[in-house]
């Protein structure tokens, strides 16, 4: 975000105007092709909050250059379905017709920055239901975290009240991509979003899916694509310059040469940059404004930390491209 005095450029560059928060949403990019069932975590970025083969789920992504049925696209064991976008997706079983199964998948994603407080926030994705799957549902939600969701040790509805969910009654189609969205206002911080049903079976309403294969699996399967977060300018329900001034400025993110920081609290700074496995790359000192060169970076996410003499002033992401 940049200060008051730039705000202009801004609405046309920067996360105030159309920035999409969600790195990957559209699935495209990945580590490698997916080869079977429960590999989410091919697509970059995207990471599965169970433990898989330990009673979690596994959420999966298929992609056109699988070499693989199980997972190919468009068509694979679960349908045929053509991305919203692109050549890939990610999908997640919601509901199991099993009374009392409460079997859940969620896939998980660190946002590009944390969010800001009292800053309202619009997110939108893409759902289909598979064509094998006997059941729709309109039981589909997202959860913001401060904190990254790991390790859950079942396949049990995560333990959280989702901030934003689908519209009573928007089924899922298994012929059309249907849009989910809604609006958020953030209390600040929050730097991970999970999808998924958080419903038990109770209240998870189903209604038969509209498959022309009248579709035998006893589920209700989600396939994902396009996923968005992106703040919504103008409607701050707290004073905007202030706002402006109050949070340090890293633009453009994502980046792909030279990585712009601008603080106006004209304190000496120090900006350190890490990799995903929190190994220092780099440690930077200036005041006000610098300018790194992140043009030696491989592509992919990194982790940064701003602090001055007070502490730690604001922690986040930053994607090279």
């Amino acid at each position: 975000m940049k200060k008051i005095i730039t705000i202009y450029i801004l609405l046309t560059c920067g996360i105030g105007y159309g920035q999409n928060l969600v790195p990957n949403g559209d699935f495209e990019q990945f580590s490698g092709c997916p080869t079977n069932w429960g590999q989410i975590d091919s697509a970059l970025f995207w990471m599965n909050p169970t433990i898989v083969g330990a009673g979690g789920g596994s959420p999966d992504y298929f992609n056109s250059c699988a070499t693989s049925f199980l997972v190919s696209v468009p068509s694979n064991p679960i349908g045929f379905q053509i991305p919203h976008s692109g050549n890939a997706y990610g999908g997640i079983l919601l509901y199991h017709l099993f009374v009392g199964s409460n079997i859940r998948e969620f896939i998980e994603v660190p946002l590009v920055s944390p969010l800001i407080a009292n800053q309202q926030y619009h997110f939108e994705m893409y759902a289909n239901i598979s064509d094998d799957g006997a059941a729709s549902t309109d039981a589909i939600a997202v959860y913001f975290s401060d904190t990254v969701i790991s390790g859950v040790n079942n396949a049990l509805p995560l333990p959280f009240n989702p901030q934003i969910n689908n519209i009573s009654g928007n089924f899922l189609d298994s012929l059309n991509w249907t849009l989910v969205s809604g609006d958020y206002t953030a209390l600040g911080g929050e730097s991970y979003l999970i999808i998924g049903n958080f419903k038990d079976d109770s209240l998870t309403t189903t209604i038969p899916n509209n498959t022309p294969e009248n579709g035998s699996a006893p589920v209700a399967y989600a396939l994902i694509d396009d996923v968005s977060l992106t703040l919504i300018t103008g409607t701050n329900s707290s004073n905007e310059i202030n706002i402006f001034e109050t949070f340090p400025t890293l633009f453009p993110n994502p980046v792909t040469d030279k990585l712009n920081v601008q603080i106006n609290n004209n304190e000496q700074t120090e900006i350190i940059l890490y990799d995903l496995s929190s190994k220092k790359l780099l440690q930077q000192t200036f005041t006000n404004t610098t300018t790194i060169n992140t043009e030696q970076l491989a592509k992919g996410m990194y982790l940064y930390t701003l602090r001055n003499r007070n502490g730690i002033i604001k922690n986040g992401q930053v994607i090279k491209q």
